[in-house]
């Protein structure tokens, strides 16, 4: 008994040698979980920042689209109609004049002349909200705009020679028809012009953008240009003018056997600069783009990404206990080896798939993030 207890007392000690090893390697197993979970937070963080950002930058985009949209199809068609669908005309052979046949509106009369835009398939009036995509196009002699890029005449002949000749339109009323008409296309433009040089500075320098990644991350300012600088493509809008109007209207004259007189100025009107970037300048008409450029902005880049831009954000990993340097040993995608990025595509999707900004002008872009 005693000798057995002289062993058991000689291997107490015997414990002290596995934990000098096992110890150690515990406490650098919990260092390693703190290191990658240091590391994981960061990218997680940087990742949250980047999407944030890129989903910001784009809403000026998808904005711009949008309010363009409706300057080039729905806000005409509802101040014509508004203006000009009650107003009728009488014809010089005694019919009409009551509204009763659509000719005799001033509003189908106008539309006819190609002088703006409107939905061909239902009523003026009709809503367009339960319409996938909105086939606001300009009618009659104005059809060749109908195209993307538009084929603009330079000069519109608001009312016809014939519209005077079948119509008993005083030379009174053909001018202020032509004054209202040029003051509604002026505010047009002028919104337009607005909506375009507001897009411009928002989007020049991609503030947006970098200051959202900067506050998100609290990172230098200018580790964001990295990123914003995916966003300068080919992104064109191009406003489209006339430069003159022509317009008819009848005279009364003393002569019995000639009651009236068909009057029109000696050389077509021209028109006032409404917007920056026509050419040549004059009265707004339309706001395009290319549809490469919008093809750009919805469709799927590849290796499996989603619509739209692809954006690559580089960051600085932070140190850690093992001195590694993740900031050399990272070899991120689309990018030269040497620092660790988080990847996003961002696009504007018009959800129609039909419409977009000219022709079938359709107010229904949304800006989506892909991973």
């Amino acid at each position: 008994m005693l000798l057995l207890r002289r062993l058991l007392r000689n291997r107490r000690g015997q414990i002290s040698l596995p934990s000098l090893f096992v110890l150690p390697s515990l406490f650098l197993f919990v260092y390693l979980i703190f290191e990658t979970a240091k590391l994981s937070r960061e990218k997680i963080r940087h990742q949250f920042a980047l999407d944030s950002a890129a989903f910001i930058e784009m809403t000026n985009y998808s904005d711009f689209l949008n309010r363009s949209a409706y300057v080039n199809g729905a806000f005409p068609q509802r101040i014509f109609y508004e203006g000009f669908y009650n107003t009728c005309i009488e014809k010089k052979n005694n019919t009409g004049g009551d509204c009763g046949a659509a000719g005799d509106r001033l509003y189908e009369i106008l539309y006819k002349n190609g002088a703006f835009p409107r939905s061909s398939s239902t009523a003026p009036d009709a809503s367009l909200d339960n319409q996938s995509s909105w086939s606001i196009v300009f009618g009659g002699t104005g059809a060749a705009k109908n195209t993307n890029p538009p084929s603009v005449d330079p000069k519109l002949e608001l009312l016809t020679m014939q519209d005077a000749l079948d119509y008993w339109l005083s030379w009174d009323d053909a001018q202020d028809i032509y004054k209202l008409y040029v003051q509604i296309y002026q505010l047009l433009g002028s919104v337009e012009d607005a909506q375009w040089s507001v897009f411009k500075r928002l989007t020049q320098s991609h503030n947006f953008f970098r200051k959202s990644y900067w506050l998100n991350t609290n990172d230098p300012i200018g580790d964001a240009y990295s990123g914003s600088a995916y966003f300068n493509r080919s992104f064109r809008p191009q406003p489209y003018c006339i430069e003159e109007i022509m317009i008819y209207g009848n005279k009364p004259t003393n002569n019995a056997f000639q009651p009236y007189q068909i009057w029109a100025p000696n050389s077509p009107i021209s028109m006032p600069n409404t917007i920056q970037g026509c050419s040549p300048a004059g009265l707004f008409q339309i706001m395009s783009i290319p549809d490469s450029d919008l093809s750009d902005l919805r469709s799927r880049k590849g290796n499996g990404g989603g619509p739209g831009y692809p954006i690559v954000q580089h960051w600085k990993a932070p140190g850690n206990y093992f001195n590694v340097d993740f900031n050399r040993e990272a070899d991120c995608r689309d990018a030269p080896r040497g620092r660790p990025c988080v990847h996003a595509t961002i696009g504007a999707i018009d959800t129609t798939a039909v419409g977009g900004l000219w022709p079938n002008p359709t107010p229904k872009f949304q800006s989506r993030l892909s991973p």
